[in-house]
């Protein structure tokens, strides 16, 4: 009997030992998974405007109106909804400007969703006249139009190492970027670019990703800049007109992407990041609960686009890239952070206070791309 009893104690132990292994299984499991393909190395990102000096500051009255220091981050994300994507018109004066961009940031409500997919899907459109005023040239992925003169061949080859280096991270978000083309204006004057966008003078870039349009003129922080707003048309257009990605994730992707992959990083991003890593910024619910900057004070600004950085380069490198797609395909399908963020990471990320811990605990001096962030902009 004593014996009988032993043996139901010893596969008890059996049983448990292996109920314990099989659940360590699960959790290496989710953080190891599947062996991905290798991808291919980062382009080298030269850039042909180094040399340029910046422009001549804003006249002091105007300079007190906008209150922005150079370099700060957009505002709001300049966004626009149409059906059908119209072709560049035949002269500057008719250039289509959305309606988000008639004006300083500070007066813009907040942006609509971004084009539905359909339109995402939709052909190369046939070849247009140049506008007036604007030289045309063409890539593999994007029709260029430079002010005055044909942009140089190095801008073109910058515009296809972008490219590639963003497709990295966003090709699967982007599926239509083999077939059709995104339209960059590029502007030698920043005036001009002014008076088309109706941007503030400490804007340097914009972009409409329903119409898959840049904006952008001819500077010092052109690749950074470039690749911060390509990101917006690439990764933005992911999801559908009525749900829109949070706008920590938008913002926080596209300023990853300037640094990691655009090898450009904002003069403001550092510090700011040194400030999360010992703790300070938002909680978690505090900065997903960010829907728009107007009206923030600056500072507030800075550290809140740092902590959006951090925390989304937190969710794509720590775990596979195929996490983080299926993260943002639960958010596309209208489902809230917590769900979609469970469902594509498993536990321990069942609460927004689970991922604020395990982000918290491993950011950290050690933890980010110092190559990269050396590679500050002037």
């Amino acid at each position: 009997m004593k014996r009988r009893r032993l043996d139901v104690i010893f596969k008890l132990r059996l049983l448990i030992w292996a109920l314990l292994l099989a659940l360590w299984g699960v959790l290496v499991y989710q953080y190891l998974g599947e062996d991905e393909p290798e991808t291919a190395p980062m382009h080298s990102v030269v850039n042909p405007y180094r040399e340029i000096q910046p422009q001549p500051a804003p006249l002091a009255e105007e300079r007190e109106r906008l209150a922005a220091p150079e370099q700060i981050p957009p505002q709001a994300r300049a966004e626009t909804i149409t059906q059908t994507p119209a072709p560049p018109p035949s002269s500057l004066s008719e250039i289509r400007v959305p309606e988000e961009f008639q004006g300083p940031a500070a007066e813009q409500p907040k942006p609509p969703a971004p084009a539905p997919p359909e339109e995402v899907l939709a052909p190369v459109q046939e070849a247009v006249p140049a506008p007036s005023g604007f030289v045309k040239r063409e890539t593999r992925h994007f029709t260029v139009y430079g002010e005055d003169d044909p942009p140089s061949q190095e801008f073109l080859d910058l515009l296809e190492n972008l490219h590639g280096n963003l497709m990295l991270d966003l090709a699967p978000f982007s599926p239509w970027s083999n077939d059709t083309r995104v339209s960059v204006f590029l502007f030698q004057r920043q005036e001009t670019y002014r008076r088309v966008t109706g941007r503030p003078a400490w804007s340097g870039a914009a972009s409409s990703f329903a119409d898959k349009r840049v904006y952008i003129y001819e500077g010092p922080d052109l690749p950074g800049m470039l690749a911060h707003e390509l990101c917006h048309i690439y990764y933005d257009n992911f999801f559908p007109k009525d749900r829109s990605d949070p706008l920590w994730l938008s913002e926080g992707m596209a300023t990853m992407i300037q640094v990691e992959r655009g090898l450009s990083t904002p003069n403001w991003l550092r510090q700011n990041l040194q400030l999360v890593e010992r703790g300070g910024g938002l909680s978690l619910p505090e900065l997903m609960a960010v829907t728009n900057t107007v009206g923030m004070p600056d500072a507030k600004v800075y550290l809140w686009y740092a902590e959006s950085y951090s925390l989304v380069r937190f969710l794509l490198r720590s775990q596979h890239r195929s996490n983080f797609y299926k993260f943002s395909q639960f958010l596309s399908e209208g489902r809230t952070v917590t769900e979609s963020l469970y469902r594509a990471y498993g536990m321990p990320y069942n609460r927004l206070k689970a991922l604020e811990y395990a982000w918290r605990h491993q950011i950290g001096p050690r933890h980010f791309p110092q190559p990269s962030l050396a590679r500050t902009t002037p």
